[in-house]
């Protein structure tokens, strides 16, 4: 570079070096735009609608087909506009909150300048995301159990409701396992509540280990649980019933050596005729049924069904059949 020295230019082998932030595409994207699209984001609290905004007004500048939203602490994962082959991924994080991966999908390769839009677009979206996800884990704790963290009762009555509503009209099966943990009031006599209170929390994690994802697990009333089992038939449910009963009496708890914990579990399919609570009250028969059978097993409507009609099946073979000499003689004119 040229500098000037006691009036003389003097020629200096100075290297200047730019730094990689300056050589790296600038978000070329009009004021408007960005202001559209900020205001278009106030609008709602919803995540999923708040994702549809997103990229429907992100296409107007760069040519993305879909993007697929994942936040790990909540376990929610939310896909608007459809997967295609390339994608861009990005972590969404400022000083103090993680806020979740969002990955950006297209069927071809995304350019520099493109991703340098998306991000400055991504900008926008940064603390309407923040707000929605706080609305949602409000939300999501006025319908779980502030202490398993099992779905509550409200959540219960809504989400069943829908699910066998859903179940009647696409005809896909729905199952219902209701289970209670044995014995439990020993556990809080002999070892204390703190300690009941940590075997309801270990079970809880044991039964959402054993069922699936699209599986839901509420808490019916102090240590009873429901289990709502979707596109479930009845020999898979009996399944899923059978993993859990065995998860949870495999559960160990430090402090407490010979604590033992076991559970009974009715379970119920949803037929036509059904309503939740008939579904329900099947499956809290069944369950009944296999405490009073010795607790620690699982118990099927239908094995009730099947007892009783082999139980009548038995009295009518045993009622005494009129003989030859019951008859009484016929008198001759």
């Amino acid at each position: 570079m040229v500098s000037p020295m006691n009036g003389r230019a003097e020629l200096r082998d100075d290297k200047v070096i730019t730094p990689f932030g300056d050589l790296a595409p600038r978000p070329d994207i009009r004021p408007e735009v960005l202001l559209r699209l900020s205001g278009k984001l106030q609008t709602t609290l919803e995540l999923s609608q708040l994702l549809e905004i997103f990229l429907e007004e992100i296409q107007q500048a760069v040519l993305v087909d879909g993007l697929t939203f994942h936040h790990e602490p909540t376990g929610t994962t939310l896909a608007v506009g459809r997967n295609s082959l390339h994608t861009a991924n990005y972590r969404l994080q400022t000083q103090q909150d993680y806020m979740g991966d969002m990955t950006f999908h297209r069927s071809t390769r995304f350019r520099e300048h493109e991703l340098a839009n998306i991000e400055g677009l991504m900008t926008t979206l940064v603390y309407p995301l923040r707000n929605a996800l706080r609305y949602h884990e409000a939300l999501a704790a006025a319908f779980r159990d502030p202490l398993t963290g099992a779905g509550n009762r409200v959540a219960l009555d809504k989400t069943l409701a829908r699910e066998v509503e859903l179940s009647k009209r696409h005809d896909q099966p729905l199952s219902v396992l209701m289970l209670d943990l044995d014995h439990f009031k020993q556990v809080n006599d002999e070892f204390g509540h703190s300690m009941g209170d940590k075997v309801l929390k270990e079970a809880v994690k044991a039964i959402t280990g054993c069922i699936r994802q699209t599986d839901m697990c509420f808490r019916y009333g102090g240590e009873e649980f429901l289990i709502m089992l979707s596109n479930a038939d009845q020999s898979g449910a009996l399944r899923i019933a059978e993993r859990v009963r065995m998860g949870i009496g495999q559960l160990t708890f430090a402090g407490a050596k010979h604590l033992q914990v076991t559970s009974s579990i009715g379970c119920a399919t949803l037929t036509a005729a059904d309503d939740t609570e008939e579904l329900v009250t099947r499956a809290d028969t069944a369950l009944y049924v296999a405490k009073d059978s010795g607790r620690n097993r699982v118990i099927s409507d239908l094995d009730i069904e099947y007892a009783r009609q082999s139980d009548d099946k038995a009295e009518a073979q045993a009622e005494p059949q009129a003989s030859a000499e019951d008859t009484p003689p016929q008198l001759k004119n």
